[in-house]
This record gives structure tokens, C-alpha cells and sequence, in this order.
């Protein structure tokens, strides 16, 4: 009897020890090369829309941001570095102009990042920065 207790226990101990190292190995995740909130604030006149939504690379479309994978690709192109975004060629513009101001705040690859700009209007913008504040 004492045979069978001391393996019981004995078993019980490893299961015990594989446990958290297991549970601290799956609870790591993924590495994220960005985690950054991005924000959009539009003035008309008196009337001012904020929105935010957060960019987390490697991400999949559908997943907070709206064109994570394309928004991701263009932050990569340019090294974290929002004055190098790729952004796009052309743009369907509307005769509506009201400055545009957007940040970025959060980490890529390690790096702090913080930046802030306005643009004259939602054609600038686009034409600036891509998808990465198409949300």
C-alpha cells in the first residue's frame, strides 16, 4: 500500500510542477511588432468627432482595425515612423474641408511611439498616411 501512495504522489508532484510552466508558456502569446492607439478628431465649425480604435501587428482584418493587414504592411514599409508612411496615390475627395488631426500612441518593435498631426482635410490624409487611419 505504501508503494502505490508514494506513486500516487509522486505523480501528483510532477503533474504539479508541469502545470504552471505550461500555464506561464501558453499565457505568453504571440510577439506583437506594434500596439499602437490611433486616434481621428474632425472639426466643423463648433462640432468636433473623435474616434479611436487600436493597430496591433501581426493582426488579421477584422480585428479592431478595419484593414489591419494593409495598415500594418505600410507601418513596416516605413520602419514605425508615421512621417514615412507610404500612404496612397490618389483619393476620392469631397469638397468638405475641415482639419483632420490624428495620433498615433503606443509601441512598435520595442520603441515608444508618440505623433500627432493636422491635415487640411480628409483628401490630405488620405493621401498621406493610407489605410493605417481608414477606420
Amino acid at each position: 500500500m505504501n508503494k502505490i501512495a508514494n506513486a500516487v504522489l509522486g505523480a501528483g508532484l510532477l503533474v504539479s510542477a508541469l502545470v504552471p510552466a505550461a500555464s506561464a508558456t501558453a499565457s505568453v502569446g504571440p510577439a506583437r511588432d506594434a500596439h499602437i492607439q490611433l486616434t481621428v478628431a474632425r472639426t466643423q465649425g463648433e462640432t468636433e468627432a473623435v474616434g479611436f480604435i487600436w493597430l496591433d501587428c501581426p493582426g488579421q482584418s477584422g480585428q479592431a482595425h478595419p484593414r489591419t493587414r494593409e495598415a500594418c504592411a505600410d507601418l513596416h514599409t516605413a520602419h514605425g515612423d508615421f512621417t514615412r508612411l507610404p500612404g496612397q496615390d490618389t483619393a476620392i475627395c469631397s469638397n468638405d474641408a475641415g482639419p483632420v488631426t490624428v495620433t498615433a500612441h503606443g509601441i512598435y518593435q520595442g520603441r515608444q511611439v508618440h505623433w500627432e498631426h493636422t491635415f487640411d482635410n480628409d483628401c490630405e490624409l488620405a493621401l498621406a498616411t493610407g489605410p493605417v487611419f481608414d477606420f
